[in-house]
């Protein structure tokens, strides 16, 4: 039987450890989806525990503005800027994002002009706060040419998408991860070669390149581009990539688990799936190196084990699954080296 740290109980209310990371993890494993409405619940959970924690508060905003919750993410903008509450620039540019949606352009005039009257600007940012402010003023003269709005709305946006990525490095990661998240929706021309370019390199976050996969592949991309992660290489066309919820492995693993967990213990599958979701779309286009789902069943079923503070039998789950305790420990080795790569800009 092996040990691990308990969780902590008070009366009838137990405490595990880490709670605010893991509702913050099962949030962002949404936001990888695309299903920001279902992450929103779990970003505002997060943040009854841990109420300073800049990066919850940064995921928050962006939920709620992917989901077209546009005052709802104004309210926390703002509320992050009254507070202190992350660093100010990158907030800055979060709510003008989104007085953008709203359509609020005297406001963001308003506000780019007093920054860089004040001199407050850092001079990387200068040139796109003023290609910002320009646009705005155009809006605010163009309000009542209605049906020319919304194209020159989409053409100014394509303008103001970055030349630079600064990808090999960037100035702050999650202002990096919010201007990839911004490229599905930009002309990616400028930055595609630096795109492929990363793709290509030993170096690099793994979750970023997936990220920017996914950019090529909503841009019908066609040509053949190299990724390398975790030491391996492929070469891929990413209009052809295959959808992560269709993933055979994630099926197959899904499927063993619930065998054991759906009627014991729906929490634990709901954790073990939750983090499988989260190593494929690291591991992305690459696979699990292993076709014996039983024994990789078995690591995940120990890992959320261990996670909820939890013992556990070797033997047993050797006997469970039909698995011996090398292929399990190996492959259980294997899913903790991922999981050190999930999110790490976050």
């Amino acid at each position: 039987m092996k040990k691990r740290e308990r969780a902590r109980k008070e009366g009838n209310v137990v405490f595990f450890p880490h709670l605010e990371k893991r509702l913050f993890e099962k949030g962002l494993d949404f936001i990888q989806r695309k299903q920001f409405r279902e992450a929103i619940p779990y970003f505002e959970e997060a943040k009854e525990y841990d109420s300073e924690n800049s990066d919850i508060w940064f995921a928050l905003v962006l939920a709620y503005y992917e989901s077209g919750a546009y005052e709802k993410a104004k309210e926390y903008t703002e509320e992050m800027l009254r507070a202190g509450i992350g660093e100010y620039f990158q907030t800055i540019d979060m709510l003008i994002m989104v007085l953008v949606q709203l359509q609020e352009y005297n406001r963001v005039v308003h506000t780019i002009e007093v920054l860089l009257e004040e001199h407050e600007v850092p001079v990387e940012k200068y040139e796109h706060f003023k290609r910002l402010l320009g646009f705005s003023k155009r809006m605010v003269d163009a309000v009542e040419e209605e049906p020319l709005l919304e194209p020159e709305y989409e053409k100014e946006i394509r303008q103001v998408a970055p030349q630079s990525l600064n990808l090999f490095n960037p100035k702050d990661d999650k202002e990096l991860l919010l201007q990839v998240a911004n490229l599905a929706h930009q002309n990616i021309q400028p930055v595609l070669e630096e795109i492929r370019n990363y793709l290509q390199s030993s170096e690099g976050q793994p979750f970023i390149k997936t990220m920017l996969l996914h950019v090529l592949k909503e841009h019908q991309y066609h040509d053949l581009v190299t990724v390398t992660k975790l030491s391996s290489s492929i070469e891929v066309t990413p209009k052809e990539l295959y959808d992560l919820r269709e993933h055979q492995q994630k099926i197959e693993l899904s499927k063993i688990l619930a065998e054991q967990l759906e009627q014991e213990n729906p929490t634990l599958l709901e954790q073990a799936i939750s983090l499988i979701d989260r190593h494929l779309f690291i591991l992305y286009p690459f696979h699990y190196p292993t076709s014996d789902m039983r024994a990789l069943a078995a690591a995940y079923h120990i890992l959320v084990l261990m996670f909820f503070a939890q013992d556990y039998s070797m033997d047993e789950m050797c006997d469970v699954y039909q698995s011996s305790e090398q292929d399990i420990e190996t492959l259980l080795r294997y899913i903790q080296e991922i999981e050190e790569f999930s999110y790490p800009i976050i």
